[in-house]
């Protein structure tokens, strides 16, 4: 057995792409990928789709694509603008709005078949590179089933992980085919890959190192400058990347060091890594959200134990090159592709289970090589024996990773069903409260959205997201003065945000405190321009105030700074209004009226009523 692993010749082969085996992989792959995720199609918008999707005003127009490599707040609404930078991710959503509109069913397809897809793609990377049908196959098809990828698939934002992977993969295929040969085309076609890759996803940085570890692993001798040479376009354009990022979104890190200090994060982060391969071993208590302890000493022991792991697991490395590259190259893939989301540069989460989206690939080699492994045992009169319980093996473990996460799609319906599968595992969860929170005034529950959302506070005083959502259910309530002082407390701690900055806005407002209110509306307006719900407080206040003519001329702005029609159509909605009450001029309130019905195209039906029907109000005879 050992010489097998010292031989380890199929990884050194490079197999053929196609014949019936391949074909009939990717089918099975295919088809396995959308049994598994098909009760994901009916799940709704969650947390952060509201940023990307049902709030953006951006991605309804596929007219706007190009805006998003440009502007920051084109591609998310609200704070998230500040943080990621994924314009190709923002193009799939405004071509699934042009598609589906806010039917989720279609967004959820997408990402059901681009898993797949990305599941085809690396069984034929794996047999590419590893030289053996079996292995690839199995870690392909762990891939495809493994429950930690539920949050990738079954969640509509994860599809810039899905994305981002998939440019990854036909980026790093591009290349393999390449490598001892000469011409153009490929390496064109690779960085092309790799370009997409980066603008779905800042993930995609690490596959410059990856391609490195792949040359040195399965690239025969060659010097490390020749190699580095030849990857040079790929670390240049990964530094390209993160200038332009850095130029639209003005900032690199999402937030401070964790804990105060990068001694405080590395340490927590070591705890993360171990906490990363436990979850991968066993994929039972599943979370949408981990709460993490900040570790501040060395001589903990959980921090100790994860340090000796990782130094042992690394100091290994060199050892494994020399018996087995493909386990070496799988334990690079895994740590490598880690990096970008190890709070080197800090990020808003220490812990998720979309990081591992990639990065689990290569604890999906290891299994599927140990498999393969037990399947080559030559033991006397056993030999059968070891390979029908290798088979089983496999088969129990897809059955049973398959099983799960179709149990875990559930979860990811609603945002009250995550809310509850993460307060099962820790009912003191700040993040699962306020998400629970969300869920309840989403369905304009208010009173009930006020109890854990307040327990959330009490939990953690420094959360912003649920003072934020509290205030909103105040004002929902109409209890204004809690909503200003909950929303004053919130932006104590973001200043920035505009979606407290316009709750607080419109308590103020209510309160008859229209300076405050305008003062609230006009700094939103500042930090984002094209923040149309701004446009259109603003201009209220001045409606109410006695200045209707300003009223007009800041609606009229919304057409000017968005190509959206259903934002243009409510402004000349809103216009009209004010010409009709405000300056008696029904002549011009109708124009605007008619104007705000044709702008209205399918999936607007009900705002084209609205509309019509203001003509047809006697107000307007």
């Amino acid at each position: 057995m050992l010489n097998s692993w010292i031989a380890d010749k199929e990884a050194l082969r490079t197999p053929p792409l196609g014949g019936i085996g391949t074909i009939k992989a990717g089918i099975c792959l295919f088809f396995l990928a959308v049994i598994i995720y098909s009760n994901s199609l009916g799940g709704s918008f969650i947390s952060d789709d509201g940023y990307f999707i049902v709030k953006n005003i951006h991605i309804k127009s596929l007219a706007n694509i190009p805006s998003f490599f440009v502007s920051p707040t084109a591609v998310a609404f609200a704070e998230l603008s500040h943080d990621v930078y994924r314009p190709v991710t923002a193009a799939s959503y405004a071509v699934d709005y042009h598609l589906w509109r806010l039917n989720t069913f279609g967004y959820h397809l997408e990402n059901v078949l681009l898993h797949a897809l990305n599941a085809i793609l690396l069984f034929i990377l794996l047999r590419l590179i590893l030289g053996n049908i079996f292995v690839a196959f199995l870690a392909s098809a762990f891939f495809v089933c493994h429950p930690v990828q539920t949050e990738v698939v079954s969640w509509i934002s994860g599809r810039s992980s899905i994305l981002f992977l998939l440019f990854y993969l036909l980026a790093f295929i591009t290349y393999a085919l390449n490598s001892g040969k000469t011409g153009k085309a490929l390496p064109a076609l690779s960085l092309a890959f790799f370009f997409a890759a980066l603008f779905s996803k800042e993930m995609a940085v690490s596959l410059p190192l990856l391609l490195l570890a792949y040359d040195i692993h399965f690239g025969g001798k060659e010097s490390i400058k020749s190699r580095l040479t030849r990857l040079a376009p790929y670390f240049l354009m990964a530094a390209l990347f993160v200038i332009i990022r850095f130029l639209v979104i003005n900032r690199i890190s999402q937030i401070g060091w964790w804990g105060g200090s990068p001694y405080h994060t590395f340490l927590t982060m070591t705890v993360v890594m171990a906490d990363y391969v436990k979850l991968l071993i066993a994929p039972f208590k599943l979370c949408a959200f981990y709460v993490t302890t900040i570790y501040d000493s060395i001589t903990i022991t959980k921090v100790l134990l994860s340090i000796f792991f990782l130094i042992a697991v690394m100091a290994a490395v060199p050892f494994v090159f020399r018996i087995s590259r493909r386990v070496s190259f799988a334990i690079c893939i895994f740590f490598i592709t880690l990096l970008p989301v190890s709070n080197i540069v800090p990020l808003r989460a220490l812990m998720a289970e979309r990081f591992l989206y990639l990065p689990s690939v290569g604890f999906y080699i290891l299994v599927a090589i140990l498999l393969e492994r037990i399947a080559q045992v030559h033991a006397p009169r056993r030999g059968v024996l070891f390979r029908r319980a290798s088979v089983i093996l496999a088969a129990m473990l897809i059955l049973f990773y398959s099983a799960r996460t179709m149990a875990r799609n559930e979860d990811w319906k609603s945002s009250e069903a995550l809310s509850e599968s993460m307060l099962r595992i820790d009912p003191l969860n700040p993040w699962a409260l306020m998400s629970l929170g969300v869920a309840y005034s989403t369905q304009e529950r208010y009173e009930e959205a006020i109890k854990p959302l307040e327990k959330s506070i009490t939990l953690s005083d420094s959360f912003f997201a649920p003072k934020s959502i509290l205030g909103f259910c105040y004002l929902q309530l109409g209890r204004n003065e809690d909503a200003v002082r909950i929303l004053t407390d919130a932006l104590k701690i973001r200043p920035h945000n505009l979606e407290a900055l316009s709750s607080l806005g419109v308590a103020y407002a209510n309160l008859k405190r229209y300076d405050d209110a305008r003062e609230r509306f006009e700094l939103a307006l500042k930090l984002d321009p094209f923040y149309v719900d701004g446009y259109i407080n603003l201009a209220t206040v001045y409606s109410v105030t006695g200045d209707p003519e300003k009223a007009i001329s800041i609606y009229k702005k919304i057409g000017m700074i968005t190509r959206s029609p259903e934002a243009v159509a409510i402004a000349y909605i809103r216009m009209g209004d004010v010409y009709v009450f405000k300056l008696k001029d029904r002549v011009m309130a109708k124009k605007c009226y008619e104007k705000a019905a044709d702008l209205c195209g399918p999936g607007m039906d009900e705002l084209k009523k609205t509309a019509i029907n203001r003509m047809q109000v006697p107000w307007m005879r």
